[in-house]
């Protein structure tokens, strides 16, 4: 089944002579000189695409039927966008500011809630193993519900799910400033992680569908750029806080972010399209199939290690996790409007790039958490002094970030992700071959810090880069929210088998703490490993070349 047809408007050829803005707008009706569409008609649903070429002065000439070998081709071609955004004018500036700041803010929210563990867990006198659901809670939400989010945005409007999220964000984070419970604190929290969610695939579809060529890459890699300089101003943002005017006021002032990101998201995003009048039924039994397995899932992750493995609760849910998304994709199989079309998975590179995802950024996250647990609990650093010594951290990543994205311009894609799995793997080995010799943070943990960060921009921005412009317009939203639910996936696997390596390997023999996060980090460099030997022999050179990168993906 055809899932795609895209075209160009026929209306609008290059013999006329049209003015353009800056943002690629006909001046004299405020039409957009190019549009995509979606062709389904009875003659070429099931059995035929429809094919238009162009000939070399620009028309379009007639379409013609031919039998696809698979459901979805999508071939590298040129191909204009809704509209022709530059990253150098001013609404371009302000398009990308919101987006970018929400990826921003997910990280500081991530983050930044660590610091504030601690007062949280004194006021409340909760204990440690419960104090861990005001994160695992958010991450619930957040990887649960990333799937639903993207196809809510292609289908509903990316402006309207980003500006949604990010008032949804504002309000609930105020709530956590003013909770009175602890589990008012963890329900607020998970409402917030679904916030959250809307965000991220709304803006990467933004990005990717507003500008083009060297512009989208460039876009991509300062969204990315932006969610490490998240992740270490919300350690800075959350350490000084707590530790100066109180744990409360994390949550009273960081709203402003998200609530002048939202009005100004109103003014400058571009226009969501409307909707058309055939469109069909959202796939609602599909949402909830997906989105209960994956917040199933995600929770038999972060709390296998807390319950025990063996525990018959979490071998339940695990099993009922598993049912949900085996059904999901069975169902998805069979009907005509799925949420996720089972045919993305077979353009050329997608499903190597979602695995590289997968494994880069859970070694990455098992890295972080051992390398931030080691330098309070074994150099002895309070949460102020960890903060201000990760700052080279979000440096190194903010460069990182841009510079790859720089690289795209004129390397294939497939040697930065190369790159990006090798540093990945290295990353890890610094501070677990140090971390019994020696308690100073220079030295046992400052070189992984750099190198995890640099791996993960890496991965970030290549594989953001590399997918969004394989898949049409229609599904790039849908695509961004499934390569962040891989980052998240992953981030629990990587968690959950460091953790139960650990138990069998140190914590059951009575191993010190430093032994312990040695080999939590050794998990990481594993977990990386089987990211590089996949990335080299499922990722394919072409399809992944500069030149195939300045256009987008058509339906032939």
């Amino acid at each position: 089944m055809t899932i795609f047809n895209l075209f160009r408007r026929s209306g609008q050829h290059a013999g006329q002579n049209n003015t353009l803005s800056e943002d690629g707008v006909d001046s004299r009706d405020n039409i957009p000189k190019y549009s995509e569409s979606t062709i389904s008609t009875p003659a070429t649903t099931e059995n035929s695409v429809v094919s238009r070429t162009e000939s070399p002065t620009g028309s379009l000439e007639s379409p013609s039927l031919q039998k696809p070998e698979i459901d979805l081709e999508l071939e590298m071609v040129p191909m204009a966008p809704e509209t022709h955004g530059r990253l150098g004018s001013w609404r371009g500036s302000m398009i990308l500011l919101v987006t970018s700041g929400s990826q921003f803010l997910d990280n500081v929210f991530m983050t930044s809630s660590n610091m504030a563990l601690a007062s949280i867990q004194e006021e409340f006198g909760v204990s440690s193993t419960n104090l861990q659901w005001m994160i695992s809670a958010y991450t619930l939400a957040f990887g649960g519900f990333l799937l639903l989010a993207g196809s809510l945005s292609d289908r509903y409007g990316r402006k309207m799910i980003l500006c949604l999220g990010l008032f949804w964000l504002t309000i609930w984070t105020l709530a956590i400033g003013f909770g009175q419970s602890f589990i008012q604190l963890t329900i607020f929290r998970g409402i917030q992680g679904i916030g959250a969610s809307l965000t991220v695939p709304s803006a990467i579809g933004i990005i990717s569908s507003y500008f083009t060529g060297v512009d989208r890459t460039r876009g991509l890699s300062i969204y990315a750029a932006s969610g490490t300089v998240g992740f270490c101003a919300g350690l800075i943002f959350g350490g000084f806080l707590t530790s100066s005017l109180g744990w409360r006021y994390l949550f009273y002032l960081i709203p402003i972010i998200p609530g002048c990101l939202g009005i100004l998201g109103l003014i400058v995003l571009p226009k969501d399209r409307e909707a058309t009048k055939d469109r069909q039924r959202m796939d609602y039994l599909g949402a909830v199939l997906s989105t209960v397995g994956l917040i199933l899932l995600q929770f038999v992750l972060s709390s296998g290690g807390r319950y025990g493995w063996g525990d018959p609760f979490i071998i339940v849910i695990l099993v009922l996790a598993v049912g949900f998304l085996v059904g999901f994709v069975i169902y998805e199989k069979y009907i005509s409007n799925p949420l996720m079309p089972l045919s993305l998975w077979t353009i050329p590179n997608f499903a190597g790039l979602w695995i590289a995802g997968f494994t880069c950024y859970g070694s990455y996250q098992n890295i972080i958490y051992y390398i931030v647990l080691m330098a309070q609990k074994v150099d002895g650093l309070s949460a102020g002094d960890t903060a201000i010594r990760f700052l080279p951290m979000g440096a190194i990543g903010f460069i990182v970030s841009l510079g790859t994205g720089k690289l795209l311009e004129y390397i294939n894609a497939k040697y930065c992700l190369i790159a990006g799995l090798v540093l990945s793997v290295v990353a890890a080995v610094p501070s677990a071959a140090t971390a019994t010799l020696t308690e100073n943070f220079w030295i046992n943990t400052l070189a992984t810090s750099l190198i995890s960060i640099s791996a993960v921009s890496f991965i970030f921005v290549t594989t953001s880069t590399t997918i969004l412009t394989s898949v049409p317009v229609e599904v790039k939203s849908l695509c961004g929210g499934m390569l962040n639910t891989a980052f998240q996936i992953g981030s629990g696997v990587a968690l959950a088998i460091s953790a139960a390596t650990t138990s069998a390997v140190d914590i059951q023999k009575g191993h010190g703490l430093a032994q312990q996060y040695a080999t939590g980090l050794w998990c990481s460099t594993g977990f990386a490993g089987l990211g590089l030997v996949i990335g080299v022999f499922a990722v394919r050179r072409k399809g992944a070349s500069p030149k195939d990168r300045l256009g987008g993906p058509v339906a032939v």
